[in-house]
């Protein structure tokens, strides 16, 4: 699709903006919406969390199936964290709750208290569409995406 170029370069940069945009949100306007996750799975041994805490930065994206992320997408996801070992904890930054992304994109820092892991346990962090809407996003439910820290011997 092409615009006519006005004579306000404002105009201009916007509708190049829409033009641009326009495929992934009629991508998005049919359910092709998925979170991506930088990373899913890592494998802190229990020495290395008995050293030191263990930090992830992981970049969440809402993107299509092949990958294209939702760059107009300004909206919020509900971030949780859970883990089930008693000696240690798992802890997000931003904290859990409904966060915003920003262009389709939200980093969230998992971290791994210094501790004496359990070997077997697990950190998740888990990305939802928000529980307050309750139909997803656009109308459409985004399946849940997960990253699992599990602690290895």
């Amino acid at each position: 699709m092409e615009f006519r170029t006005l004579e306000n370069a404002a105009l201009n940069d916007n509708f190049g903006l829409l033009a641009n945009n326009f495929g992934l949100l009629a991508k998005a306007m049919s359910g092709d919406m998925v979170f991506s996750l930088s990373q899913t799975t890592a494998s802190p041994t229990v020495a290395e969390c008995t050293a030191a805490a263990q930090v992830y930065n992981i970049t969440v994206s809402l993107t299509t199936a092949a990958g294209e992320v939702h760059s107009w997408y300004n909206g919020k996801v509900l971030l949780a964290i859970e883990d089930d070992d008693s000696t240690g904890a798992a802890t997000i930054d931003p904290a859990a709750g409904e966060r915003a992304m920003t262009n389709g994109v939200l980093e969230v820092k998992v971290t791994m208290s210094k501790a004496v892991w359990t070997a077997g346990k697990k950190a998740t962090l888990t990305v939802s569409d928000l529980a307050t809407a309750g139909t997803g996003i656009l109308g459409f439910v985004v399946a849940d995406k997960t990253f699992v820290a599990t602690v290895a011997a």
